[in-house]
């Protein structure tokens, strides 16, 4: 596990970053399909998570996957593999584990930079409000954005298996950025009221993990 990402994971999910390259040549026949009607940024940005989850799943067994993606967009991976792709400005990362022992994964990344004030209405409520004015008007849209960011990772490890939508508004959290660590309230349906994960603003980024292992689960499958 790169830099990036050490410590934000248990040590057996397999993660990785990467600057987005032009990798849209190497796609195979069927994930290219997806994205030959974008534009080259975007193609840019699906090959290069293809590439990078290619590699991880190669050590966990599926080496020559060809890593297709579901009608809501989420990525079909192999049969007993739970996993997230994430990029943002030029950079990629993916991590994936097995379902045996995960429930689901997430991982969000964003630029460590500030959002316009409007989007802390839609994305903030309860006493994330509090927390983000107490950093000051200078630092309150970069915490906004790492309120953003957590809810996503959340989000995305408990899509693939719901299949419910959650706003921002469904999940509350409660940062805690000197022990880059969260605790997230989560919708009914969910299969367990709360979980923790992690976040870290390092190197101009902000990334935010969440590994739900099978144990956490009220009900597991």
């Amino acid at each position: 596990m790169d830099t990036l990402l050490e410590g934000l994971l248990p040590e057996d999910v397999r993660a990785t970053t990467a600057p987005i390259r032009d990798c849209v040549s190497a796609l195979r026949h069927e994930e290219r399909r997806f994205v030959e009607r974008a534009v080259p940024t975007r193609q840019r940005e699906f090959a290069t998570g293809r590439e990078l989850a290619r590699g991880l799943l190669t050590e966990l067994g599926h080496a020559d996957f060809t890593l297709l993606r579901e009608e809501d967009r989420i990525p079909r991976w192999p049969e007993g593999i739970v996993g997230s792709i994430t990029h943002a400005a030029d950079l990629c990362a993916v991590a994936i584990a097995h379902g045996r022992d995960y429930h689901g994964i997430g991982i969000d990344l964003e630029p460590d930079e500030g959002v316009d004030k409007d989007i802390e209405r839609v994305v903030c409520r309860d006493a994330e409000h509090d927390w983000v004015a107490a950093a000051g008007e200078d630092e309150r849209g970069v915490r906004c954005r790492i309120v953003f960011s957590v809810k996503e990772a959340v989000y995305k490890a408990f899509y693939p298996k719901t299949r419910q939508f959650w706003s921002f508004q469904d999940v509350t959290v409660a940062i805690d950025l000197d022990e880059g660590c969260y605790r997230a309230r989560l919708p009914g349906g969910a299969g367990v009221d709360e979980v923790t994960g992690r976040v870290r603003c390092d190197a101009g980024w902000i990334v935010s993990t969440l590994a739900v292992s099978r144990g956490e689960m009220e009900s597991p499958e």
